[in-house]
């Protein structure tokens, strides 16, 4: 009767252990847009060793606009970022949310091209002060976000991306700095 209960209270444990862990690759919507839990801010606050380095890059450019498979686009090796997005689903780092087709589609609206050259050298060396300060405040970590800030062709869309990497800066330092990033890149 002892090995029958035993039998019964593994498997009751075994099938509550099934819930949490339901998230693998199969449950990664890549239209699905993504965004950080409270787990997933902490991980990257406190660099916490079950992030590796390459899921923690991954885990920083999850900002709640991007869907995965945007996400996909801007790592060199699509089938390892999917398996790291999937790993960060599972570890409940990041979650899924439904993106309306309007909210999707803006930022390409909001894509024109500068009206003068003047323009475009106000825009080149405003990319250039936000590249440097997110240097300062990231290290090497900042590499990705600056390479999206050189990708904007517009004021509109740079003062997005600006707010947009505002709050991963908050996420990986403190508030204050965002606020002072926010300020002076936008200047």
């Amino acid at each position: 009767m002892a090995h029958n209960s035993a039998y019964a209270i593994v498997e009751a444990w075994a099938q509550q252990e099934e819930h949490p862990t339901k998230n693998t690759m199969n449950d990664l919507d890549l239209a699905s847009v993504l965004r950080k839990t409270a787990a997933g801010i902490d991980a990257i606050k406190l660099r916490e060793r079950a992030v590796t380095p390459k899921m923690r890059m991954l885990l920083i450019m999850v900002d709640g606009v991007k869907t995965g498979a945007e996400l996909l686009k801007l790592v060199p090796n699509a089938d390892e970022a999917r398996q790291l997005l999937a790993e960060l689903l599972s570890g409940g780092y990041v979650e899924q949310i439904q993106a309306s087709k309007s909210v999707a589609t803006a930022p390409v609206a909001t894509m024109p091209k500068p009206a003068s050259p003047a323009a475009d050298d106000t825009l080149k060396a405003s990319i250039r002060r936000a590249t440097r300060l997110l240097e300062d405040l990231l290290g090497p970590s900042s590499v990705d976000l600056c390479l999206q800030l050189e990708r904007c062709t517009s004021h509109a869309q740079f003062t997005a991306k600006v707010t947009e990497l505002s709050r991963i800066v908050a996420a990986m330092r403190t508030e204050r700095k965002a606020a002072e990033f926010l300020l002076a890149a936008t200047a």
